[in-house]
């Protein structure tokens, strides 16, 4: 079963492939009307926030992953 410091350490994975500082993260999310700020973002890459599934769904859009990769794994092509 995944727990929230593997979903946090994918999610941070995800973003550092996408050279986007957690800031950068923040303010896209604001498209997706996530309002969720820097010290945030960083409680759920630590694995110590909860996250809601609207806000995984739009984690996983913004970062150009799926869903099923950041809850499951696998390989990920990092450029």
């Amino acid at each position: 079963m995944l727990d929230r410091k593997q979903l946090g350490e994918r999610l941070r994975i995800a973003r550092q492939r996408m050279n986007m500082s957690q800031l950068e993260l923040s303010l896209a999310l604001e498209d997706h009307d996530i309002k969720l700020n820097q010290t945030a973002i960083g409680k759920i890459e630590r694995g110590e926030r909860n996250m809601y599934v609207h806000q995984l769904v739009a984690f996983a859009d913004v970062l150009d992953v799926s869903v099923v990769w950041v809850l499951e794994g696998g390989d990920i092509s990092i450029p």
